[in-house]
């Protein structure tokens, strides 16, 4: 069976098309775009008309897409910009009307299990590792050690850019306030009991950093996925990305456009994730949220049909 996953995230949409044989999942097409659905989201409680309507502009290419592949069932999923804005109905109604999706809003802790199941699979882990999953709204902390156990946390790279970061560069007051929020909330985590033998980031932060520090000009997945980044490096590159504006950040190998004004926050949220399990790396993973989403339909027999 050809199934495809649609994550509708705060800041980027991505489509993964697969083929089920069994329990194993084989790519067959990933595609994504920056949209930046959630932006001005936090300051207005609503989902803007125009990131709306890049975002469906996003989605109808998926939906295209699917069709010449001759994907026979699709799950779309919906994250934290679209779960948080008070107009949250009037998008999904767009969606259903101009492509016929049933779009999924799903909670941060559902957010959270499914990262997990991708991720596990993906990297082939026993139950004895942290995932962290950055996003633009949102990030999910995933404990699989005795049980799995899930929070979702208000920090999003989206959220915090627009709230923070005034000033491109930034100044060193904005990247302490933001390194200071981001300790604070997670101190809520209630995951200090949990001792961690891999520390796994998946999303958009965490392989862009792998590709600037690899160099990748054209990005790689099979270089990016299993990427090992020490806790000293990942200092290395914050000095390089905060003193840099938003423009030379581009320029830099393996930066994608929508992500330079971004991965100054990104790169902050990895550091102070490791520094609070004592982690001296963090192992990038490709597989997260959209691969869960597969494996989730398979494993549960849910009805998937849109």
């Amino acid at each position: 069976m050809r199934l495809a996953s649609v994550d509708i995230g705060t800041n980027t949409v991505r489509l993964l098309v697969a083929d089920v044989v069994g329990d194993e999942i084989e790519w067959v097409l990933s595609d994504r775009a920056v949209v930046r659905l959630g932006e001005g989201l936090s300051k207005t409680g609503v989902l803007q008309k125009k990131a709306m309507e890049r975002t469906l502009v996003a989605l109808q290419r998926f939906d295209e897409r699917c069709k010449e592949l001759s994907v026979d069932r699709i799950i779309p999923i919906a994250t934290a910009a679209v779960r948080e804005a008070s107009n949250r109905e009037e998008f999904l109604e767009k969606v259903k009307r101009s492509i016929g999706w049933n779009v999924r809003v799903i909670s941060g802790d559902e957010e959270a299990y499914l990262t997990y199941l991708g991720v596990k699979k993906g990297l082939n882990l026993n139950d004895d590792f942290l995932v962290f999953d950055i996003g633009g709204g949102s990030t999910e902390y995933i404990c699989s050690k005795e049980g799995v156990r899930v929070k979702s946390l208000p920090i999003g790279v989206v959220k915090f850019t627009e709230e923070f970061i005034r000033h491109d560069p930034p100044l060193l007051d904005e990247i302490d306030l933001v390194s200071e929020k981001i300790r604070k909330l997670l101190l809520t985590l209630d995951m200090d009991t949990c001792h961690i033998g891999t520390v796994v980031g998946t999303a958009g932060t965490p392989t862009t950093l792998a590709a600037i520090d690899l160099g990748l000009d054209v990005y790689d997945v099979e270089k990016v996925h299993g990427y090992r980044l020490s806790l000293e490096r990942l200092n290395n590159l914050k000095e390089i990305l905060v003193s840099k504006t938003s423009s030379e950040r581009l320029a830099l190998p393996g930066v994608e456009k929508g992500r330079e004004d971004l991965i100054v926050v990104g790169v902050l949220v990895v550091i102070e994730t490791l520094k609070k399990f004592n982690a001296r790396e963090m192992v990038v993973s490709e597989w997260g949220i959209r691969e869960g989403v597969i494996i989730d339909a398979i494993l549960e027999g849910k009805d998937i049909t849109v």
